[in-house]
């Protein structure tokens, strides 16, 4: 028997290196929460008022959570309005009235906030390109397409003036809320959506005289 085979079992043989523990899981739902908390928070106080730690209190997350997942406060405010809910098309009731569709779109965004939200983002857009980029693409582009899409419905039904510049008419809508809300700072409440509508939009796409509130 050579010493080899004479030695105890496993005597000479390495340790076993210790079996590697699972990394600590991401807690999704912590995720929801974490830019649920932003968005308040950025309505309530505005992205200057909006703190970290703050999010971190409002979401009942840690502050490291926060952090691993979002590094800065300009990475989670883009989160936040990246994944913030937008009216679609295929939500907006086809009432049979361009006035009627244009004003339910008002109504739906104000039930999401989302114009409190672009309120509380006005610094930011101003200070983090980041910001001014994903905003665009929310609150500014994606309503101009929204309103083509509103507008091309009520062309197919026969509602809108032969010619009319649909693309043109509208980036009406919304350059006019970006302004009232961005230059004037004023609420976005529903006097101005109907006077928008049945002042500029509807009379520009109908060809037809705008109508004093007292004649509808």
């Amino acid at each position: 028997m050579s010493a080899r085979d004479d030695a105890t079992p496993g005597a000479s043989d390495p340790a076993p290196a210790p079996a590697r523990r699972p990394g600590r899981r991401r807690d999704e739902s912590k995720d929801e929460l974490i830019l649920q908390a932003a968005r308040e928070l950025l309505m309530e106080r505005g992205y200057a008022g909006m703190t970290m730690d703050a999010v971190a209190e409002r979401a009942g997350a840690g502050k490291a959570t926060v952090y691993r997942r979002w590094p800065s406060k300009t990475d989670l405010t883009v989160d936040s309005v990246l994944c913030s809910k937008q009216v679609t098309i295929d939500e907006v009731p086809d009432t049979g009235s361009l006035r009627e569709d244009l004003l339910s779109i008002f109504t739906m965004a104000s039930r999401m906030k989302n114009d409190e939200l672009m309120t509380g983002l006005l610094t930011a857009i101003r200070d983090e390109p980041e910001v001014r980029s994903v905003f665009h693409e929310a609150f500014v582009a994606g309503r101009v397409r929204l309103a083509r899409q509103v507008l091309e419905r009520a062309h197919q039904r026969g509602d809108t003036a032969p010619g009319v510049d649909l693309d043109m008419l509208a980036a009406v809508g919304p350059a006019m809320v970006h302004y009232h809300k961005v230059v004037t700072h004023q609420p976005m409440d529903a006097a101005f959506a109907e006077r928008l509508v049945d002042t500029v939009i509807e009379p520009l796409a109908t060809g037809r005289p705008a109508l004093l509130p007292e004649a509808r």
